[in-house]
């Protein structure tokens, strides 16, 4: 059986598309695939003699290179099961870190906002609650007191810039900031 290099590699040129797309099917991702294909290429070429005429060479490639895929998958399942285990157990923990983090800051938040709440004179303390907690507009407000939706949208703008100087003076900056993010600073769309 003689056959030249330069015949062996045309038929190897003319089978990387084709072995090429099995393996991105069969791995999932370009990049590994393009891997395993290079490492089916060498050994192909260094068992180029093996190969025998007439047979099917895409066929013959593709069964290389899946046999380099599972090589590749059984060293990676032994070598980093351990690893996985670990890098999984590690997000984990660092996920459940942040949310006890986030959890404690909303609770210091709240409680530095409730403490501010109580600060507050009784009539802005009502409407307050009134119209962030309990939901009512300032048109219901406004009936309820008397009063008309535009005094209540000022005085509504008032008790929050109080909570927001009494939150600045009890906490740090970040706390300010996440009252400007807090539904008790933005008004609905019927505050002037």
């Amino acid at each position: 059986m003689t056959r030249s290099c330069k015949a062996f590699e045309d038929l190897l040129q003319q089978a990387q598309r084709p072995v090429l797309g099995h393996l991105i099917r069969l791995t999932g991702s370009i990049h590994a695939a393009q891997d395993v294909l290079q490492s089916a290429n060498v050994t192909a070429m260094e068992k180029q003699y093996a190969f025998e005429e007439g047979t099917n060479f895409v066929a013959w490639l593709s069964q290389i290179a899946c046999n380099h895929h599972r090589n590749q998958a059984r060293k990676l399942a032994t070598s980093s099961s351990v690893v996985l285990v670990d890098d999984q157990l590690h997000d984990v923990i660092e996920r459940r870190h942040r949310e006890r983090v986030e959890q404690n800051r909303q609770r210091n938040n709240w409680q530095r906002l409730s403490h501010c709440l109580d600060q507050l004179p009784d009539h802005q303390r009502e409407l307050v609650q009134r119209f962030y907690l309990d939901g009512q507009t300032l048109n219901e407000l406004a009936e309820m007191s008397g009063r008309k939706a535009n005094a209540i949208g000022q005085a509504l703008h008032r008790a929050r810039q109080r909570l927001v100087r009494c939150v600045q003076q009890t906490g740090d900056s970040t706390d300010a900031e996440f009252l400007s993010d807090h539904p008790l600073s933005q008004p609905t769309a019927e505050t002037p």
